[in-house]
């Protein structure tokens, strides 16, 4: 049975070998896996998704899946459960950068926007600072 569950310390490794297995950036992790929502299946991590707080704004990251549990809803499952938590903890947006998922994240109300439309407090993160690709595509959804 796959259940959800919040990151903690010990989930490290797991989350960046499944970061690594989806040619996502591992940069800047540690610094906030306490806002990572975990996929479980037989407390084996099959899938992750993650949220940097930078002041009002917030960085939706790292949402990755296994191969073998793709197509199953857990990506939607993942990206609400950090929304959930964006709207619990009251920021004012959710950004994030993507090279490959730049149709899947409109359905959640994310759009398209210029890197220097991002809320400043963003250009703290590792993602912004260079792990990202220049060609990453920039969206954001305010709540």
């Amino acid at each position: 049975m796959i259940y959800f569950a919040t990151a903690t310390p010990s989930d490290f490794e797991p989350i960046l070998n499944l970061l690594e297995a989806n040619h996502l950036p591992k940069a800047g992790v540690s610094e906030h896996i306490q806002n990572f929502v975990l996929a479980l299946e037989d407390d084996k991590p099959i899938g992750c998704a993650g949220l940097e707080v930078h002041g009002k704004a917030g960085l939706l990251r790292s949402v990755a899946i296994d191969a073998a549990y793709r197509s199953q809803g857990l990506g939607t499952k993942l990206t609400e459960s950090i929304l959930d938590l964006a709207e619990h903890k009251r920021l004012s947006s959710v950004s994030l950068l993507t090279t490959t998922a730049q149709d899947y994240f409109p359905k959640f109300g994310f759009v398209k926007v210029s890197r220097e439309d991002l809320p400043a407090s963003l250009k703290n993160s590792e993602e912004l600072k260079g792990t990202c690709p220049d060609s990453a595509i920039a969206m954001m959804l305010e709540l």
